[in-house]
């Protein structure tokens, strides 16, 4: 079974729908037991689907498109620390 750390690292390939079949099968079982971890996709899907909407609604400098991507790295990064 998936704990709770490694849910957070196969999160994003979770999300982009790359994970092998198996691992993606033995992460939903996760999130079926967990509801921190569903609250947790759940909010990362909705964070990142406002990031894209917003990032194609109009031009966004580079540097502050940069900055997000970065933002949202240490966030997650940090999720998977603490």
């Amino acid at each position: 079974m998936i704990c709770c750390r490694e849910c957070l690292e196969l999160l994003n390939d979770y999300v982009d729908g790359t994970l092998d079949e198996k691992i993606k099968e033995s992460l939903e079982d996760h999130f079926n037991d967990c509801p921190p971890c569903i609250s947790f996709l759940n909010t990362y899907k909705s964070t990142s689907k406002v990031c894209k909407e917003t990032l194609s609604a109009e031009e966004i400098p580079e540097i502050v498109q940069v900055k997000l991507r970065e933002f949202v790295q240490d966030t997650l990064k940090n999720a998977k620390e603490g």
